[in-house]
């Protein structure tokens, strides 16, 4: 037999599954009201493949909406513009309140940094 995820009894006959948030739980018919009732199609059924094609899919548009556009020898340019104002990389990190490694790693190119942090960095020095 089946536990009910929300309140650990035992499931007697048929579960229900219902979804509380963004999260989709095994529940019992006491628990059910809790959230979303969902009806399952017990006749489909996905193989490991179609899962994969289904994650490799989820990566590729993940991907795509991730492209940002930056400037090429942005790393370097950013340590230069850093060195110009007299700023060590901890000081820089501590103005735009994040981690001096991730200034260390985007000066070095080995991350691409965020809207988010080009901004901050853009706000600090005039880049």
């Amino acid at each position: 037999m089946t536990e009910c995820e929300v309140c650990g009894a035992e499931i007697k006959g048929a579960a229900q599954y219902v979804v509380i948030g963004d999260s989709k739980l095994r529940v019992c018919k006491a628990c059910a009201h809790y959230g979303t009732v969902v009806v399952e199609n017990k006749n489909v059924r996905a193989g490991p493949m179609a899962h994969a094609k289904a994650n490799s899919r989820l990566y590729e548009q993940m991907d795509h909406d991730l492209e940002v556009e930056v400037e090429e020898d942005y790393g370097r340019k950013l340590k230069e513009a850093r060195e110009k104002a007299g700023l060590k990389q901890a000081e820089l990190a501590n103005r735009i309140n994040e981690k001096q490694s991730l200034l260390r790693k985007i000066e070095n190119e080995e991350i691409v940094p965020s809207d988010d942090v080009m901004r901050k960095i853009k706000r600090v020095l005039n880049l």
